[in-house]
């Protein structure tokens, strides 16, 4: 079976998490198995840079904690969806941690060590009006995927959001139309 999961790095369930379940109506309309990891709720240690990844004939990582399993996940998927709000001009904190612990997939020369390479659809939300305004960190945080073995179907940025005090995403018609076109596209 086809299987997306989609990971979560908000540390509230507002409006990103509204967009990647819009996306995950998509998938399942196409009978794709999915799954919403919502980062903030994994137990997930920083990466300690001890290169026990890197060791010869061995690409896992030594911690022990929730990220064995988010390893399983990607391992075998299909594709994959990110979700993210833009905190400081970046990822979330969740995200970036997420992030930092798929250093076993990078080998030293910066090539991938995924089997396959994973389509990937990105979400982003952020209360700046202008949806331009941190492409810049946006194409940065896809480079290091793409580095990783990730490659870029889609991404759709939800601005002019803040959960609780600007209307939420369900009132955007066009916005929630372009989350489910992402997960409809990711896997043809």
């Amino acid at each position: 079976m086809v299987s997306v999961p989609i990971f979560v790095g908000s540390p509230r369930k507002g409006n990103t998490l509204i967009l990647a379940l819009e996306a995950e109506k998509a998938l399942r309309s196409k009978g794709i198995s999915t799954e919403i990891i919502m980062l903030n709720d994994l137990s997930i240690m920083g990466c300690q840079a001890c290169y026990s990844c890197k060791q010869k004939g061995n690409y896992s990582c030594l911690l022990q904690d929730d990220m064995q399993r988010i390893y399983n996940l990607i391992e075998n998927a299909d594709g994959a969806i990110l979700a993210t709000p833009i905190y400081f001009g970046g990822v979330t904190a969740q995200t970036k941690l997420w992030l930092d612990r798929l250093f076993p997939y990078l080998s030293m020369d910066l090539g991938s060590l995924l089997p396959r390479k994973i389509p990937l659809a990105c979400i982003y939300t952020q209360n700046q009006p202008d949806p331009s305004y941190f492409t810049g960190a946006m194409k940065s945080f896809e480079f290091a995927l793409g580095l990783i073995g990730f490659s870029l179907k889609n991404r759709v940025i939800g601005y002019d959001l803040d959960t609780g005090i600007k209307p939420m995403a369900t009132e955007y018609p066009e916005l929630m139309k372009k989350a489910w076109q992402a997960g409809n596209d990711l896997i043809s």
